[in-house]
């Protein structure tokens, strides 16, 4: 029976009067002063609290800021606000005001006060406000029991209209979901080996099989992993069915089933299957959708339903969670039927999955499609990389990805004709490659099959990453180029140092390499330039080089060198001369057309840590012969093209120099 607060009212301010010579008023740390009566209002009996505040009291003003009307089995307050107006409150009493420990701040004004309160409450071994606060919370969790029984039942109803399981779900995930194994014992005396196949339970022989390698079973024919027994240990395999069913006629569940299988015991492996969430959507006439979540909890002591609504709780967002995911195999079988008269009829959500039968996460799908009805179009002309793309990906819809999944035709979609829909279908390309492919229409360029497959198996997305290759190779060539530097300096984690993780990487270190060259006017003809062994040492010199106002400084440093000690290394003998650089730009050439790496010692020629000198021939000498390195007043290293050394005709030139110039007492002394 609910309070009557208009009957409240009526006895909200008694006018009850109290003595300007009493203590209470006059006491400090008390700032609300309560009065108690009990009266029958409605024909209820209701314990009646009146609550003043002492500086109103003590000033003469008798009208209670807050009247509190309690039943054994409700309460509420009536609160004056102080502009006279009223407004009432659910609050126990402790909650009242906002002042800290509230109940701390007030006293009776008479003893029979607190008795009163302390009669009506009956809490055994407590009274004045302390049995009042135990009655008030007694109501309280007696209310959420009634409130939580409520959506219990409520639930448990929901749930009732659910289906059953399609009766043959165990066997299709055992068939079609669950991994299987071929357990062999290896023996390499004998060709033939011993083992048992999990899919059809049978005794095997198997021959010329790798622990861990996949295969199919000679018996069943159904695809295993072989594993050696020796080698095996403890095995658990985890997966994620969805299952979709049709509630009513305006909603549908989708319901997830995991399958948890551990194999210890290779002819009796322990298996689980069970359901632990359940997402109902429904629709209404003007298609919009709502959608309610359930999961199942496993402590389901003293309650109605084991079903919770929302998400399932996890440790961390950050951290994955099995019973979580919801990201999973599709039980397709049903799904023309389910979804028949309901808002995804032409969904071909069934067709996507089929394609290439890898977990997803169907609601999402189907969410995507009711905004996005593109999505039956992409998968009905088998682009169904795009398709996900539309489905699942955030970025589809962004300014430069030239994807509008919102047209109504091929043109409007991606913005291509019609005529290359079989190369579309033919290489089923994702968001990168279509940007790919209208950056290379765009430069009036061949659309390479070879090249876009590529790209794709790669993910390769930045347009000019490509581009600017193809405007110095073939698409093989640059192919050729990229997996070779891939296969040398390709590393497993993005945590290793040096090294590429991605083959975008790759592109992007080959694309400034190439940018920097043109910028330098370096002869990207040559195929030593063109294709460097090491394209990141490639790059890092030329990015050296290519600060204009870094370059400036190495510049004005070897002009500085060579002005200083051009006359002391310049020698002629034998047809060949001697000659220091003028700039870093000539170091980085000299390198690039003899094909060795003295490019990169440009910094230790600026820091004077050694000194480069050119030998060409006296009356060609523009064109580099052989670099000569000197540390510490000593010959280091000559070499000639590919890193070859001297020829004997360089050599006797190199030797009667280092005798007469390089070893002559004067310069010795200056090196």
């Amino acid at each position: 029976m609910k309070i009557k607060k208009r009957e409240c009212r009526k006895y909200a301010d008694p006018g009850l009067k109290m003595n300007q010579n009493h203590g209470l008023l006059h006491a400090e740390e008390v700032k609300y002063i309560v009065r108690t009566t009990v009266k029958n209002i409605g024909g209820k009996r209701f314990l009646v609290l009146y609550i003043y505040l002492r500086e109103q009291a003590a000033a003469g003003i008798f009208q209670p800021i807050l009247t509190m009307f309690q039943s054994r089995t409700e309460y509420v307050t009536l609160c004056r606000r102080e502009d006279g107006s009223t407004r009432w409150s659910a609050a126990a009493f402790c909650n009242l005001q906002r002042d800290y420990d509230f109940s701390r701040r007030c006293a009776f004004y008479m003893a029979c006060d607190e008795e009163r309160v302390t009669k009506f409450c009956k809490q055994k071994g407590s009274k004045g406000f302390t049995s009042l606060y135990h009655l008030q919370s007694d109501i309280s969790e007696k209310r959420q029991q009634e409130r939580k029984l409520k959506k219990e039942k409520e639930i448990r109803e929901r749930m009732k209209a659910v289906p059953a399981l399609p009766r043959n779900i165990r066997k299709m995930m055992d068939r079609e979901i669950v991994p299987h194994y071929l357990f062999y014992s290896y023996n390499r005396k004998r060709k033939d080996m011993e083992g048992f196949c999990s899919a059809c339970k049978t005794e095997v022989l198997v021959t010329g099989v790798r622990h861990n390698e996949k295969g199919i079973c000679p018996v069943c024919k159904a695809k295993v992993t072989f594993k050696s027994r020796g080698k095996r240990g403890m095995i658990i395999d985890r997966n994620t069915l969805q299952v979709i069913q049709r509630i009513s006629g305006n909603e549908i569940v989708v319901r997830f089933i995991k399958n948890y299988s551990q194999y210890g015991d290779e002819r009796k492996p322990y298996v689980s299957v069970y359901e632990n969430a359940r997402t109902f959507l429904s629709w209404d006439d003007a298609g919009n959708i709502s959608e309610e979540r359930y999961y199942y909890s496993y402590s389901c002591r003293d309650r109605l339903t084991p079903w919770k609504p929302g998400s399932r709780p996890v440790f961390s967002r950050w951290q994955y969670s099995f019973e979580a995911d919801q990201t999973g195999f599709l039980y397709e079988k049903n799904l023309d039927k389910v979804l028949k008269g309901s808002p995804w009829q032409y969904s071909q959500l069934k067709e996507f999955y089929l394609a290439d039968r890898e977990p997803l996460y169907a609601i999402q799908y189907l969410v995507r499609y009711n905004r996005y009805p593109m999505l039956e179009y992409l998968v009905k002309l088998h682009l169904y990389r795009l398709a996900e793309s539309v489905a699942y990906d955030n970025h589809y819809y962004s300014s430069d990805s030239g994807f509008n999944p919102n047209g109504k035709n091929l043109k409007e979609v991606l913005g291509l004709d019609k005529s290359h829909l079989p190369l579309l279908q033919r290489i089923n390309p994702g968001l990168g490659q279509m940007k790919l492919i209208r950056a290379l229409l765009h430069e009036n360029l061949e659309l390479n099959e070879e090249l876009l497959r590529w790209c794709g198996n790669y993910n390769i997305s930045r347009a000019e990453n490509v581009l600017v290759p193809l405007k110095h190779m073939t698409p093989y060539k640059l192919m050729k180029y990229v997996n070779e530097q891939y296969a040398k300096f390709g590393k497993v984690s993005p945590y290793q140092s040096g090294g590429y993780y991605k083959v975008e990487d790759i592109l992007t270190d080959y694309r400034d390499y190439l940018c920097m060259s043109e910028g330098l006017e370096l002869d990207l003809k040559n195929s030593f330039v063109l294709f460097p062994a090491d394209l990141k040492k490639a790059h890092d010199k030329v990015n050296d080089i290519s600060d204009k106002e870094q370059a400036l400084v190495y510049d004005r440093q070897i002009q500085k060198q060579f002005e200083e000690m051009n006359q002391q290394y310049h020698f002629v003998k034998y047809g060949f001369a001697m000659l220091l650089p003028h700039t870093a730009k000539e170091i980085l050439e000299e390198g690039q057309k003899l094909h060795h790496c003295v490019g990169g010692y440009v910094k230790r020629v600026v820091k004077r840590e050694s000194t480069i000198l050119f030998v060409r021939k006296a009356e060609e000498q523009d064109k580099p012969l052989c670099t000569v390195e000197i540390h510490n007043g000593e010959v280091v290293q000559a070499r000639c093209y590919d890193n070859q050394t001297p020829p004997p005709t360089i050599k006797r030139f190199l030797d009667v120099w280092e005798k007469k110039i390089l070893h002559a007492p004067a310069l010795a002394a200056a090196a």
